[in-house]
Formats: C-alpha cells, sequence, structure tokens
C-alpha cells in the first residue's frame, strides 16, 4: 500500500505525508485491545518538523495503519509519532490552533442524532448544558485559568458545539446568551454559527444586528437524497434554500460558508455542487473525509471514495472551482481534512476572529 500511495503522490504532485494524512482520515487506525471507537491526536511524520491533529475512528475498519504506544506503523513501519492521545468524546471543550481556538459544547451534543452517517450520538455523554450567562462565565474563567491564559482576548476563535435545539427561537436565544457573555468577558472576536436551525431571514437579521460580527455556517452536509440520511430537521433545509439563505446572509455583512462530508457522493455531484453554491459564500468549505463511526456505516460510502485517490481528484476539482476567489481552507480547522500543507492565503473576504457554533 505504500507504494501506491507514492503513486498517486507523483500523480497528483502532493506531499506524501498529505497523501497519508487523507489515507488515516479515510482508513482509521488499528489497536490492539483499545475499546474506544474514537481518539484525538497529535502525530508527526518522520520528515516533518511539524504536528498536525486527527480525530480518527478506531477499529472501525480493517486499516492498513496500526498504532503501536507512540508510534503510527504501516506495513510493520513506523512512518509517525504519536503523541498527546486522548479520547474524542461530546464533553465539554478542546483546543484547536495551538490554544488559539477552543471548541464549546453547550448544549448536550451527544443527544443529536438521525444522520445516518454521524457517530456523535455514541461517544461519551458525560456533558455539562449551560443555560445562563453566569455558567458560562465561571465555566470560561476556570479554562481559562486551567490553560494559563491570561484573559478571553488572547483567544482568537470559539467553537460551540451543540446540540439541536427545540426551537430557532430557542437556538437564537442561546446565541444572544453567548454572545452577552463573551463581550461581558472583554471578548472582541465574531460569533459564528454553524449548523442548520438558523433560517428565519429577520432572525438573521436581528442577530446580525446584535451581534455586529456574525457569521453562519450551513451544515449541508450531503447534496442528494438527503431526506434518506439526515435527520429531518436538516434535510427539510432545501438545496435552493440553503443557497438563498447563505446568499442573502452574504449580503448583510456575515461570514457565509458550508460543511460537506467528502465520500458519500460520486465527484461529479461534488463538481456541481460547490459550483452551485460558490457565489453564495465568502468562506471556503469546510470539507471533512467521511469516517466510519461504526463498521456498518461504510455501506454509505459511495463506490470510488474506497478508494484514497477519490479524495485526491475531488480536492484538485475543489481547489480548481474556487481558485479565482480568495477563498483558501484553514488547515487547523478540521480535523478530517483534505488539507495538511500549503501557505494559507486570507480566506474571508470579511476579516475577523471567530466563534463557532456547531450543531
Amino acid at each position: 500500500m505504500l507504494e501506491y500511495f507514492n503513486k498517486l503522490k507523483d500523480q497528483y504532485q502532493v506531499p506524501l505525508e498529505n497523501v497519508l494524512s487523507i489515507a488515516i482520515n479515510r482508513y482509521g487506525i488499528c489497536i490492539d485491545d483499545y475499546q474506544d471507537s474514537r481518539i484525538r491526536f497529535h502525530l508527526k511524520f518522520a520528515n516533518e518538523d511539524k504536528s498536525n491533529y486527527f480525530a480518527v475512528c478506531v477499529n472501525t475498519y480493517p486499516s492498513p495503519f496500526v498504532l503501536k504506544q507512540d508510534g503510527l506503523y504501516l506495513e510493520g513501519s513506523k512512518i509517525a509519532e504519536v503523541f498527546g492521545i486522548e479520547k474524542d468524546t461530546c464533553t465539554s471543550t478542546y483546543f484547536r490552533n495551538n490554544k488559539k481556538a477552543i471548541t464549546f459544547n453547550s448544549n448536550a451534543r451527544s443527544q443529536c442524532r438521525g444522520c445516518a452517517f454521524c457517530g456523535t450520538y455514541s461517544l461519551d455523554e458525560n456533558e455539562s448544558v449551560f443555560t445562563t450567562k453566569g455558567d458560562i462565565i465561571q465555566y470560561f474563567d476556570q479554562l481559562l485559568k486551567e490553560n494559563d491564559i491570561d484573559r478571553m482576548k488572547e483567544i482568537e476563535s470559539v467553537t460551540l458545539c451543540t446540540g439541536c435545539f427545540e426551537s430557532e427561537d430557542d437556538l437564537v436565544q442561546h446565541i444572544l446568551l453567548v454572545n452577552e457573555a463573551f463581550k461581558e468577558m472583554g471578548y472582541e472576536g465574531s460569533l459564528n454559527y454553524i449548523g442548520s436551525q438558523l433560517r428565519d431571514y429577520d432572525k438573521l437579521q436581528m442577530i446580525r444586528d446584535h451581534v455586529g460580527d456574525f457569521g453562519l455556517y450551513l451544515t449541508i452536509e450531503k447534496f442528494l437524497d438527503r431526506e434518506k440520511y439526515m435527520r429531518k430537521e436538516k434535510a427539510s433545509l432545501t438545496l435552493p434554500e440553503a443557497k438563498d439563505l447563505l446568499a442573502f446572509s452574504s449580503s448583510i455583512g456575515m461570514t457565509t460558508t458550508f460543511l460537506y462530508i467528502l465520500g458519500l457522493e460520486p465527484i461529479e455531484v461534488v463538481d456541481q455542487y460547490f459550483n452551485y453554491f460558490k457565489d453564495s459564500i465568502n468562506k471556503f468549505p469546510i470539507v471533512q473525509v467521511f469516517q466510519n463511526y461504526t463498521a456498518s456505516q461504510e455501506q454509505y460510502r459511495c463506490s470510488e471514495a474506497k478508494d484514497v485517490e477519490y479524495y485526491l481528484k475531488a480536492r484538485k476539482h475543489i481547489d480548481e472551482i474556487f481558485s479565482d476567489t480568495p477563498m483558501n481552507p484553514k488547515l487547523w480547522e478540521c480535523f478530517r481534512s483534505l488539507y495538511y500543507e500549503g501557505k494559507e492565503k486570507e480566506k474571508c473576504k470579511i476579516k475577523s476572529k471567530k466563534i463557532f457554533l456547531c450543531c
């Protein structure tokens, strides 16, 4: 398999480490006598000075990658050092981007279920639920102290990963609550929502007025047959409605993009709809490699996506679609990404620090 990965490296003119990184996301890893189905860790390849952060599935697919102690092995050869291993859970907080970014689960993400290709609900459900401004402030005061961070101004982004809310009104109130808490703590960044429950134009305008610097990150995730694979609250947002929603939000000065899970659909579908949404967003889409939270989920992967070459080919197509725009991916933003190298350009037409609210 290493020989095949080297062939792909030459064919697509990317570093071997990039091919291996995509393959790790696609195949997951194997660990002897390990009970948890997902872990997070830092990984440094033998020929690289820097490490990248991964969140991958364990023992859910017959992967060629084997983790032994602090090393990742391929065909019996050690290819990388692994450190900072932790269980991938739905608990309330973890860091990204060298502790400049925080992912904060504020609304019981483990209770969000219904999408066939997701496995969030199967992770650890030991979560806190934050319902008051005081709860949020107290929690972040302690979090900063534990991590030797003096104040919220040192944080460049906070990602709120949440379960779905009972209603759009409840979501709006939560966004305003989080915004007020961070304002009181002196945070100067923006507030972005990742999800698909925020759809009312008047509510979007109201949030824009109150928050000032806000972004809408739609969890589109799949383009075709959405009602068959996604929970009904998500699938009920049609693609034309999503495009109009993003275009409106862009027009009132919000940062706009969408999330997509690569591996569920053929490349021609990816081409069609990335072109379809291209002019309605101002930030590069967040593209995630489809992973097997459970062994049975491999049935949802389209046939061509079983081969690692699919992801390299899709990446090339996506890059070509956005080649005439200032948009490029943030390398730290996605743990199951297509992108692990290259100089980052200015990604958005709107410059801001960011808080992400995900559900």
